[in-house]
């Protein structure tokens, strides 16, 4: 056999099983389940609607004593006879003025949360952070009241009893108002 014949034999003879392999048809693989796509979490679905509502609540309840602040403000600042009143007014005025940013913050900050998939314990969290910022506001709002009626029994004039009068009317809302929402947010 020419030597030539000979390499390719040796060389049919190493390729004859890849080869072979090649044409045989493959293995039947056993077809893997793919797990069923997760939907939302009803229970977060739940807790996140309910978080909203009660803040939406809280908002609005502070939107609206900011605008009756502000209006009843503005009246007894600008038709007021006397000093004492007229600071009163100055101080829904300003302290209308402070909740109303304040609330168009917490509105903001709920438009950011309306569309968040989160976990029910996201939701949970968010729920005891705000009853934690309330409850220390609540604290905060009984040095309002307290400094207000120091201004009042001491207050050498009456520009500074008015202030100290407004400063208690709005410290005595901003207290019950922070204590039902830090004690009644679910």
């Amino acid at each position: 056999m020419p030597r030539h014949a000979l390499g390719i034999h040796a060389l049919t003879l190493l390729l004859a099983p890849a080869i072979a392999h090649a044409e045989a048809p493959a293995p039947a693989l056993a077809p893997v389940p793919l797990p069923a796509p997760k939907g939302p979490d009803p229970a977060a679905i739940a807790a996140r609607e309910a978080h909203l509502e009660t803040q939406t609540r809280a908002m609005t309840v502070l939107t609206s004593w900011a605008v009756a602040s502000i209006a009843t403000g503005a009246a007894l600042w600008a038709t007021g006879g006397d000093d004492y009143t007229r600071s009163i007014g100055i101080q829904n005025v300003a302290w209308g003025a402070v909740d109303g940013v304040i609330a168009g913050f917490g509105y903001r900050g709920l438009a950011k949360q309306r569309g968040l998939d989160k976990p029910l314990s996201y939701w949970q969290a968010e729920d005891s952070k705000a009853r934690t910022i309330f409850l220390v506001n609540a604290g905060l709002d009984v040095l309002y009241v307290t400094a207000g009626a120091l201004m009042i029994g001491f207050g050498k004039n009456d520009w500074v009893r008015g202030a100290g009068a407004g400063v208690a009317l709005q410290g005595s809302f901003l207290f019950a108002f922070d204590t039902a929402m830090g004690l009644g947010a679910r």
